[in-house]
């Protein structure tokens, strides 16, 4: 016969309550911005994006510990998980720490349907996608580049805008609240035609918002197919005003945002 004491009772508690948390924290969206799927399933999408997770002007050391976090936690849990932008001398150094890996493929995407740099090379041609992100899983899950490149990146046209007289996109972008952390490559076609790419998490808020910081008469902004090839042009540096930059960082404590290393 079993007696209960007080000590029984508390760690029958303790069972029952992990006995009750566990299937429901078997279908929670991962912390880090991913999927998550079931072991033994293939890959079906239900994507909810939670960004930011940390920013891409942190130290290289910082980045490559937390993605590799995420690659525990998507090889642990077959999970779909998704780095922020980042440039290519970053993104060629998180490449090679995925090389020969049997946990886990990553899949260096960059919208718009465009190549990468071959090679483990920074430098871009013209054409060619220079910020790019990485989209992490457990390698059983049957996700392919495609369909990783259409579930993380979309790519935003911008008509009728006087890429001259407004404020340069980046800018534009950090106004309205989005941070560069969620925005890929920015490509000027011309000098009213405007691509770029962004975190779907963010896609509508450009859409409602972006054209009031922009300059142009009857600005229109629509997002572009999966069919849909990015043109050649002049790509835009990531860089934020003194002021803006001071905005961000200040929104980001606000948020609560953590900054590793």
């Amino acid at each position: 016969m079993m007696i209960f004491n007080t000590r029984n009772a508390g760690s029958l508690k303790l069972l029952l309550g992990l006995l009750v948390i566990a299937p429901i924290y078997a279908f929670q969206p991962s912390m880090f911005g991913g999927d998550h799927g079931i072991a033994g399933q293939k890959y079906v999408s239900t994507r909810t994006s939670q960004h930011i997770r940390y920013p891409c002007n942190a130290p290289l050391y910082s980045v490559m510990a937390n993605i590799e976090s995420q690659a525990a936690i998507a090889a642990d849990t077959w999970s779909v998980e998704s780095t922020p932008f980042m440039e290519p001398d970053v993104a060629v150094k998180v490449e090679e720490q995925f090389q020969g890996r049997g946990d886990v493929i990553a899949f260096r995407v960059a919208g718009g349907r465009r190549l990468l740099p071959e090679g483990g090379s920074t430098d871009v041609s013209p054409g060619e996608g220079r910020r790019s992100r990485f989209v992490i899983m457990h390698p059983d899950l049957g996700l392919d580049i495609a369909t990783a490149e259409s579930e993380y990146c979309s790519v935003i046209r911008v008509d009728n805008v006087d890429v001259a007289g407004s404020n340069t996109f980046p800018n534009a972008l950090a106004s309205i609240g989005v941070h560069l952390e969620n925005v890929g490559d920015i490509v000027v076609e011309d000098s009213s035609t405007v691509y770029l790419v962004v975190d779907p998490s963010v896609e509508k808020q450009c859409l409602r918002l972006l054209s009031k910081e922009l300059v142009g008469v009857g600005i229109n902004l629509s997002v572009c197919g999966d069919s849909e090839f990015m043109p050649k042009g002049e790509v835009q540096d990531m860089k934020l005003s003194k002021i803006l930059e001071r905005q961000m960082e200040r929104k980001k404590l606000e948020q609560g945002f953590v900054q590793f290393g």
